[in-house]
């Protein structure tokens, strides 16, 4: 049972994280960010701050390890979208073999593994500074988007 319970907050964690990245990952290559999007703090309107009652300590770290992940992923998230992109343009490629299309979707796979990676080391990191308390309460953390769709049923 504590294996089950520590597995669902890791994954909680990770959902967490994602919803955070999932903000910033509409800029793919050659996109300029939105104009009202420069200076914007990704971590100071996050629900989950006032939910878990982070101390000002606990903000000042989550928004450090939050600027380490994205200076630390700008790089591979611009690969991973360049990829896409390729795997599209040879997908739609008659002349395209397989063998091609089976090694793009390998480098391709690759590089989501390694952003996935680095995301869950991120929501460990934010994990280790939260209290046993407030880590407890992220079972109860209200998820946005997920309204009517089973959630709210259990």
């Amino acid at each position: 049972m504590k294996k089950i319970c520590s597995l669902f907050l890791v994954l909680a964690l990770t959902c967490l994280v994602t919803v955070a990245y999932a903000d910033t990952t509409d800029q793919g290559p050659g996109k300029a960010p939105h104009a009202g999007f420069q200076g914007h703090d990704m971590m100071k309107h996050r629900p989950f701050m006032s939910f878990l009652n982070l101390t000002q300590e606990q903000r000042a770290k989550m928004k450090d390890i939050w600027s380490r992940f994205k200076a630390d992923t700008h790089d591979l998230k611009y690969d991973v979208a360049e990829r896409r992109m390729e795997m599209r343009k040879l997908y739609t490629d008659p002349k395209a073999d397989q063998a091609a299309l089976m090694a793009k979707e390998k480098e391709l796979t690759g590089l989501r593994d390694k952003l996935t990676e680095r995301r869950f080391q991120a929501g460990l990191e934010f994990r280790s500074i939260l209290t046993p308390e407030q880590i407890q309460k992220l079972d109860r953390m209200p998820h946005r988007g997920m309204k009517g769709r089973g959630r709210d049923m259990m």
